[in-house]
């Protein structure tokens, strides 16, 4: 009897210890994992939330970048990573959604295996090309595409920006080398020298370069001309039919995170980004804020994961 009752009783204080430990968030420093390397739009993203954290709970966040494998490497470490909070998934769309569509098998799921924290920013991708490319349009870029089929490279550091090439071949009727990179920041890079004429790639890494001339932007993937760039004509007024495409980063944790913990932390990661100065930085950079719930974070996943299904069908793409 005695026995049965120290079961109980052990079992009585669980919830309580576990409401201890949520109410103690965190218990030491953060980890936030980031699917590129730095300098890329999602690294940023990173690094102001942690630069957040850090003021917000005076413990350190520190920041691991992890690129490869379309963003799995980091997907996989961030799934298998103990459920208390203090492990961050800072990440794009490519492996938040895209890459179920675009692979054949992923080592992490990331519907099954994280929960949806919210989104920090969108943007649409960009149309680069190095300033030495004889085109001031889109349409010019397509017509020398056609002169010269399979001599033009484009580079892709993230599903979106590799779709983004795939379906302006298919679209526009081009013949393109498609030459793969680690991350969007390496793709524009070799754009910039010259190693690739062409890329897509996120405003925030690609508007400063086209700000200093080192490239040249073409065209804008949204169906209407980005707020933030009105000068910048679309890619779909420029003969490019239904061509809309849009990157964004957003906040996944490893499935199971204690709810009280979960929402202190959501808290402290939407005051971050919300923050005036940052929301001004990065509407200079071609990024809007846009925060949503976890589950509305939640749909977008899902409804980007069939969209890149029906881009692949379009653009002529297997799953790798």
């Amino acid at each position: 009897m005695l026995h049965r009752r120290s079961i109980l009783a052990a079992a009585a204080t669980l919830p309580l210890a576990n409401v201890v430990r949520a109410d103690s968030f965190p218990n030491g420093p953060f980890r936030i994992l980031v699917p590129f390397g730095p300098g890329s739009a999602t690294d940023q993203s990173a690094r102001n939330i942690a630069e957040g954290l850090t003021r917000l709970f005076g413990v350190p966040a520190v920041v691991e970048n992890k690129p490869g494998a379309n963003g799995a490497i980091a997907a996989d470490i961030a799934a298998k990573a103990k459920p208390d909070g203090q492990t961050i998934f800072v990440c794009s769309n490519t492996a938040a959604a895209s890459n179920v569509a675009l692979m054949k098998s992923l080592p992490y799921d990331p519907l099954k295996d994280f929960d949806p924290m919210t989104l920090i920013g969108r943007a649409p991708v960009f149309m680069i090309v190095n300033p030495k490319v004889e085109a001031n349009t889109a349409q010019e870029f397509v017509a020398l595409c056609k002169r010269q089929p399979g001599k033009i490279n484009f580079g892709s550091g993230s599903a979106s920006t590799r779709i983004s090439g795939e379906l302006l071949k298919a679209k526009a009727g081009i013949d393109m080398v498609h030459v793969p990179y680690k991350s969007t920041p390496l793709a524009l890079t070799d754009t910039m020298s010259g190693h690739v004429q062409m890329c897509f790639a996120d405003p925030v890494t690609s508007l400063p370069q086209v700000k200093a001339g080192t490239v040249r932007c073409l065209g804008v993937g949204s169906r209407g001309r980005y707020k933030l760039t009105p000068d910048i004509p679309t890619l779909i007024e420029q003969g490019i039919p239904d061509f809309e495409l849009m990157t964004w980063t957003g906040v996944l944790m490893p499935r199971g995170v204690p709810q009280a913990a979960f929402t202190k932390l959501r808290d402290a990661i939407v005051k971050a980004i919300t923050e005036p100065g940052y929301v001004e930085r990065q509407a200079q950079g071609g990024s809007e804020i846009t925060p949503t719930t976890p589950d509305e974070m939640r749909q977008i996943q899902i409804a980007e994961i069939q969209l890149y299904r029906d881009m692949m069908k379009i653009a002529g793409i297997e799953p790798e």
